[in-house]
């Protein structure tokens, strides 16, 4: 069982996109949690109903909530993970990480299976920071920009207070990953890149097995066998991951 948060420091470099394909990518039975204190978009990404989500969850967990009980609140979807989905609103998000984020996040730990959130902005005074703090791994999401590295550098007190952070890059130009890792002094995982036509599907694909394999000892690998069939599978990947409106020639936002 793992607990992976997935956030961002600046910007809008897919850090839901990232946490979703992150989950699909997981073994067994997998928890999407949309934690996101500016509000969530999967139930729209993902034409789910806003009801059961986070703000029933928070309600029921003022006090405490066993892990199994999680999973009356998420939702399933046809990528095979169940989602707690965020209301898009910003204050009712907010009010409910408030109210019940110790609860819940104490909870995670005896889940049956993985748990992957999307913490959004990880900034000082974030409700979720709760969540980004008690993970396994922390995947901060960004692009290979000065900018970003100017927040890496700026944040990195912030992050030494969290969960084993990996930064995950969405390309290696104008900087590379070697770059951003040494003018950071952050830990650079690699670049799972956008959709951008078939090859890149593919490529993705590779790149978010490698991840998952990445954070194994927490995460899961996947066997031998699994590892071969998935790389014998890799149409069928393209086609999950060109899901929810994802055109595979066109690059997500």
């Amino acid at each position: 069982m793992a607990v992976i948060a997935v956030g961002s420091l600046h910007g809008s470099p897919g850090t839901t996109l990232l946490a979703l394909d992150f989950a699909r990518f997981c073994e067994g039975d997998t928890l999407l949690i949309e934690a996101d204190p500016d509000g969530g978009c999967l139930a729209a990404r993902l034409d789910l109903a806003l009801k059961p989500g986070l703000t029933e969850l928070a309600g029921a967990a003022r006090v405490r909530i066993a892990a199994d009980d999680l999973w009356r609140f998420a939702q399933p979807t046809e990528h095979g993970v169940a989602v707690i989905v965020a209301h898009p609103a910003a204050e009712q998000v907010q009010a409910a990480l408030r109210a019940a984020v110790n609860h819940v996040g104490s909870s995670l730990a005896s889940v049956g299976g993985h748990v992957v959130i999307d913490v959004g902005r990880v900034r000082p005074g974030s409700p979720a920071l709760g969540f980004a703090a008690l993970a396994d791994h922390l995947l901060i999401a960004t692009d290979s920009s000065a900018e970003a590295i100017v927040s890496l550098t700026h944040r990195a007190h912030l992050l030494r207070g969290l969960a084993d952070t990996l930064v995950v890059l969405s390309s290696e130009k104008p900087y590379s990953a070697d770059d951003i890792e040494s003018a950071s002094g952050q830990r650079v995982w690699g670049v799972v890149p956008p959709i951008r036509g078939r090859g890149s599907v593919r490529r993705r694909s590779r790149a978010l097995r490698d991840l998952v394999a990445t954070c194994a000892p927490v995460a899961g690998r996947k066997s031998a066998a699994t590892e071969s069939t998935a790389a014998q599978t890799t149409d069928a990947s393209a086609i999950d991951l060109t899901m929810n409106g994802l055109n595979p020639a066109v690059a997500p936002s």
